[in-house]
């Protein structure tokens, strides 16, 4: 049986393995590197960020419908908050923009995140222009649902 944090923790794989490679490439607002140490599963510490761009994925909460005997639909929504600090306003606001749009065309691209679930979709987005206010940290809030079976 999948339970939420394996399926929480492959997304969390899958974006830090994968969004990377599919941003589009612009000087200055490319995010060279992008791995685990880039992405958290809970939620966003402004003050403890370790990067310059951020990925925290959120569990929000679950519903269940059932399926069979044995088996049931989860479908869990999670928040997924792209952070970016550390430049010029115009080059945050670039930035956030291509990790959505990284992020978007991931799961687009993948809505099985490797096979593990059944569904993935981005559901919607909130683009934040100052956090804390502050002009020099920017951040997108996007929906996510991730649909599996969950058998018992």
């Amino acid at each position: 049986m999948k339970t939420e944090m394996q399926v929480l923790q492959q997304l969390k794989t899958v974006v830090a393995s994968s969004l990377a490679g599919h941003q589009e490439t612009e000087s200055g607002v490319t995010v060279e590197t992008f791995d685990e140490g880039n992405v958290d599963i809970g939620f966003p510490d402004v003050d403890g960020m370790r990067r310059a761009s951020m990925c925290f994925i959120q569990p929000d909460y679950e519903n269940l419908e059932p399926l069979g005997m044995h088996s049931d639909l989860a479908t869990m929504r999670a928040t997924v908050f792209l952070l970016c600090k550390g430049a010029s306003n115009a080059i945050l606001v670039k930035r956030v923009f291509a990790l959505y749009s990284a992020l978007y065309r991931l799961v687009r691209g993948d809505p099985t995140l490797g096979g593990f679930v059944e569904d993935a979709r981005i559901t919607d987005m909130d683009y934040y222009p100052a956090v804390t206010a502050s002009a020099t940290m920017t951040a997108i809030e996007a929906g996510i649902d991730l649909q599996w079976s969950k058998e018992f």
